[in-house]
């Protein structure tokens, strides 16, 4: 299940991505990148694909039962060369 309000609607709004494409991306199987502690708080970056094929990066973190999205963007070409690199190689 996922966690939305306004702010962080308002994030993935910001790079022109809906909610519909994040949850998309994180249901279609992405690679985990690295994670990160912001403020006491684990988050994990993901690189995914949305139904359509858009390539982007997710950072979620988790609260309870809940995936909380703290931002959505596109990959930048760097991104995208390592995405299809790792799926090509299986991952």
């Amino acid at each position: 299940m996922f966690d939305w309000d306004r702010n962080n609607l308002r994030k993935i709004r910001a790079h022109k991505i809906g909610q519909e494409e994040v949850e998309q991306t994180l249901r279609n199987d992405p690679l985990a990148v690295y994670e990160q502690e912001v403020g006491g708080e684990i988050r994990f970056v993901y690189y995914g694909e949305t139904d359509s094929g858009r390539l982007l990066a997710v950072v979620v973190t988790e609260r309870g039962e809940l995936i909380r999205v703290v931002t959505a963007y596109d990959l930048d070409a760097g991104q995208k060369r390592e995405y299809l690199e790792r799926r090509a190689e299986g991952e």
